[in-house]
């Protein structure tokens, strides 16, 4: 992979191991573009407030939900796919767009094991 494709890989664990298992909603906010985008469990956000608020909910939800790992990570370009397991056998996948080192659309799609 190229350089830009390593870092968003490197920023994308950093998202998903410190941001939403800290949860750290300042470096959450930092890694999503203020226009961000984002289609989430049959939902749609525009800008970065409406996704951490959204993430914060499903977060107080399900407090034990962590992401434990990334099996599958792969970039191209200015895109991400990864698949995060997740605790109690989910799996999730994220299709991200970068922009500048910040995520400015996404796609995460929620299954089981």
């Amino acid at each position: 992979m190229a350089g830009q494709e390593d870092r968003h890989i490197e920023l994308f664990d950093k998202l998903d191991f410190d941001g939403w298992n800290g949860p750290d909603w300042q470096l959450f906010s930092q890694l999503h573009t203020d226009d961000v985008t984002v289609e989430m469990m049959g939902q749609r956000t525009e800008g970065v407030q409406a996704h951490i608020d959204m993430c914060q909910q499903i977060v107080e939800q399900n407090p034990e939900m962590k992401v434990t790992g990334h099996p599958i990570k792969i970039a191209q370009g200015e895109w991400t796919a990864v698949v995060g397991d997740i605790t109690g056998g989910q799996r999730m996948v994220t299709v991200a767009r970068w922009r500048n080192g910040a995520i400015a659309e996404e796609y995460v799609f929620l299954g089981g094991a």
